[in-house]
């Protein structure tokens, strides 16, 4: 019977592994749907274990009984309490519920604050479903990004609100055809829940910066759904080098220079600029593969 409860006591671990080992296979292998889901499971597991170690420290003498538990990890599940499991779901539930309500309030300032001005849908892209909103908002930069708010009303007690936001500056400095395959771009985030699950991801890793799992696992989940909405956004246009060249507009602004929010979810900064330099040298690999007809110059 002991054994039996010692053994239950590692559910959550093994429970965390094998989300894991299942996270891996979608990551390289299924939709993005697919893969932010099982990631929220991953992350909303290891918030549990990192809360309920958290309160095991706290109620085993704070720094004592850290220095314990870094001697013998496994001493957290040699005598299991519920009651710490307990608290430790709570905080973990606490930890999302605060960035959720974070990454909503940071959309809902962005509507509020800035002078927005609608912007025709390019005609040559899928009309969007549901609510979705393209909106200008004044910068000198050639900025855009999403996100989703979910908001009362309708049928359901919430509704989906997506919205692209892009800058003057990305209107000003940019040909039709690169302005498209923003859109289009942009557009490729919101159909793949991007601008629900991603956003909140990166809130959450904001928010706990010290914790090197949060950082990396939304820096992979970025990475990799940047390089599929270029492939979608050349899938929808034809225009890879249309593309390329917005995103050389948009990563081409001085590092010293201050960053706003960053064009196209990640352009800005060092890392985002390293990541723009390969989204492009994909980007002309593609145009130069033959899959795609040659660029009208505008």
């Amino acid at each position: 019977m002991a054994f039996a409860g010692a053994a239950l006591s590692y559910t959550p671990v093994a429970v965390w592994i094998a989300i894991g080992v299942v996270l891996l296979v979608t990551f390289r292998h299924s939709n993005s749907t697919t893969v932010l889901r099982v990631a929220a499971l991953f992350l909303a597991t290891w918030a549990l274990l990192a809360t309920t170690v958290l309160v095991w420290v706290l109620a085993n003498g704070g720094v004592d009984g850290a220095m314990r538990l870094l001697g013998a990890p496994l001493t957290l599940f040699a005598s299991p309490s519920p009651v710490i499991w307990v608290v430790g779901a709570i905080g973990a539930f606490g930890v999302f519920l605060a960035a959720f309500l974070l990454s909503q309030a940071v959309g809902r300032g962005f509507l509020a604050l800035l002078p927005l001005s609608p912007v025709p849908w390019p005609a040559r892209l899928p009309a969007p479903s549901g609510s979705t909103s393209l909106l200008e908002f004044p910068s000198v930069r050639a900025e855009a990004f999403t996100f989703t708010l979910l908001e009362r009303g309708g049928r359901r007690l919430f509704r989906r609100h997506d919205v692209i936001l892009v800058s003057r500056g990305l209107l000003d400095q940019l040909t039709m055809e690169e302005w498209v395959a923003v859109v289009a771009h942009e557009f490729s985030h919101l159909c793949e829940l991007d601008g629900r699950y991603l956003t909140f991801f990166r809130t959450l890793a904001r928010m706990m910066r010290w914790d090197p799992v949060l950082a990396y696992l939304a820096d992979s989940l970025t990475r990799r759904e940047e390089y599929r909405a270029d492939l979608d956004a050349v899938e929808l246009t034809g225009r890879p080098r249309a593309l390329a060249r917005a995103l050389y507009k948009a990563s081409s602004v001085p590092a010293r220079a201050p960053l706003g929010v960053a064009a196209f979810l990640g352009v800005g900064g060092r890392r985002g600029r390293r990541q723009a330099v390969e989204r492009i040298r994909r980007l002309v690999a593609l145009a130069e593969s033959g899959r795609f007809p040659e660029e009208p110059v505008d």
